[in-house]
């Protein structure tokens, strides 16, 4: 019984790590974007092409957005604390995360009424994009 506890207790741990450093990156990242830059890519219009599928990046609002949302849910999850917040804000981070894994950017895409994304977009979300958000899902999930 000792053992079960001790095991769960090192899923939470790790789950509060990975999700924390992962969503801690995505919204550092976002913000660097939002800020105009367009690393790791050499400019923005392959960043646009790769992250986006499309010939521009969103402006710098809509990437501050996303980049403080994916800080704030990353801090969240991190703390633990309190209790019923940090649950509440896992599970949806969860939900969201899982979602965006399994339906893909395309039809993400499509959902939030953008064009149709590249071919370079479309390969890179599903070599890294969508099994990122499955990871980072399954840690929001454990990191009770």
């Amino acid at each position: 019984m000792a053992r079960r506890g001790v095991a769960g207790s090192g899923r939470r741990t790790t789950g509060r790590i990975v999700a924390g450093v992962g969503l801690g990156a995505v919204g550092a990242l976002h913000l660097a974007w939002a800020a105009g830059s367009s690393f790791p890519a050499p400019n923005r219009e392959v960043l646009a092409d790769t992250v986006v599928g499309s010939p521009a990046m969103p402006g710098p609002v809509p990437c501050a957005v996303v980049g403080v949302g994916a800080l704030a849910v990353a801090a969240a999850v991190a703390a633990g604390r309190p209790r019923r917040l940090s649950g509440v804000v896992r599970r949806l981070a969860a939900a969201g995360l899982a979602t965006r894994a399994a339906a893909g950017g395309v039809v993400t895409a499509r959902r939030l009424g953008l064009p149709e994304p590249s071919e370079r977009f479309r390969s890179w979300d599903a070599r890294v994009y969508r099994p990122l958000c499955a990871v980072l899902a399954i840690a929001a999930a454990q990191a009770r």
